[in-house]
């Protein structure tokens, strides 16, 4: 029921643009994933470093905790964008991971949203002997990849 209403106001939004999309959602990525398609021109709805994506994304929130309080966070995605970041993130992550072990030393990635920490924590969070932690200051603030000890 929450699901119906939620795609509706979303189709609203589209509609209202001008915007045919095709909406299809699930339980993805530890939340309510819902993808949007068959957009015009897909990059205007996902902004510079994807902020549009995540205003668009904030509204869907809002809007679905105040039909139900207890709803999982919507993770809202155009075009499969946020799911193929998601693998280059855990990509990134494995990668630091192996690094680690290999030169017996911690590894720093480049500094990154909390969004994309989060990511790399939770991909290495059941890694065997290695540990992940957060350093630095926003917009500065990095993970460090390290062994644990």
């Amino acid at each position: 029921m929450v699901e119906g209403k939620i795609k509706e106001f979303l189709a609203k939004i589209f509609s209202s643009i001008g915007e045919t999309a095709t909406i299809s959602s699930g339980k993805r990525y530890g939340g309510y994933y819902i993808n949007v398609e068959h957009l015009e021109d897909p990059g205007i709805f996902i902004g510079r470093s994807g902020n549009v994506l995540r205003s668009l994304q904030y509204i869907l929130n809002v809007y679905a905790h105040k039909l139900d309080r207890n709803f999982p966070v919507i993770i809202l995605d155009i075009n499969g964008y946020k799911a193929k970041q998601y693998e280059i993130l855990k990509t990134i992550a494995l990668n630091a991971a192996l690094k680690a072990k290999r030169l017996r030393e911690p590894v720093e990635l480049k500094p990154m949203s909390s969004a994309a920490r989060r990511i790399i924590h939770m991909t290495l969070k059941n890694y065997p002997n290695i540990w992940t932690h957060s350093i630095g200051k926003e917009p500065r603030r990095r993970v460090v990849v390290d062994l644990k000890k």
